[in-house]
């Protein structure tokens, strides 16, 4: 065979494999994997809001006591009478009262009588620290100032008690108040929360000196 029929069959068998391979479609060997459709960049759960700030205790609505702080009250005073009120009655009612810190509960007026000596009783919750009493005169009647009673007495405050903590006393046991006024003095008592908020409570007592 010569060289150039030697060309052309390598030629012919060139042909006739590519002619095969367009004949199978001209597919590759291996299928393509189908595709996954692109869903995108999936978001992490939204962070909570942080919470908000702490601000703190809130201040008592100032009001009378309820039921149950009235009842913790009276039994407290039921407790102190025998030692710091010796031999004295009482004198009205309970004044109780809830107050924020440096404000006052003022008690109902109640008359100082010539003759008798009184004991005066603050207590407080122990959301209040430290409680202050004074015993003031109640000069305004009917919206009126009592020209007599203005006249005779000096100073803002009548008597003032001395003691620390949730507990306050005016005219304590034998050192009991007395009024040298020869007619009544009508007076009330102002019991403050002076650190702390909560509940406070007076109670007024006498006795006969005569």
């Amino acid at each position: 065979m010569s060289n150039s029929t030697r060309f052309l069959s390598a030629a012919a068998l060139t042909a006739a494999t590519a002619s095969a391979a367009l004949g199978c479609g001209g597919q590759p060997e291996f299928a393509e994997s189908p595709g996954i459709p692109d869903a995108g960049v999936v978001d992490a759960a939204p962070t909570p809001p942080p919470p908000p700030a702490d601000a703190g205790p809130t201040a008592p609505v100032a009001g009378p006591c309820d039921p149950v702080i009235t009842l913790a009250m009276t039994t407290t005073f039921l407790g102190r009478a025998p030692s710091d009120a010796p031999g004295m009655q009482l004198e009205g009612g309970l004044s109780c009262g809830t107050v924020p810190e440096v404000q006052i509960m003022t008690s109902s007026t109640f008359l100082l009588q010539p003759g008798h000596c009184y004991t005066f009783l603050a207590q407080a919750m122990p959301s209040v620290t430290e409680v202050d009493m004074q015993l003031v005169p109640d000069l305004v009647n009917g919206g009126q100032v009592n020209p007599a009673v203005a006249a005779l007495l000096r100073g803002p405050a009548l008597a003032i008690d001395t003691d620390t903590g949730v507990q306050a006393t005016i005219g304590l046991k034998q050192n009991c108040y007395k009024n040298v006024l020869p007619f009544p003095v009508p007076a009330k008592l102002e019991v403050k929360a002076r650190t702390g908020s909560g509940p406070v409570a007076a109670q007024v007592y006498k006795k006969k000196t005569f």
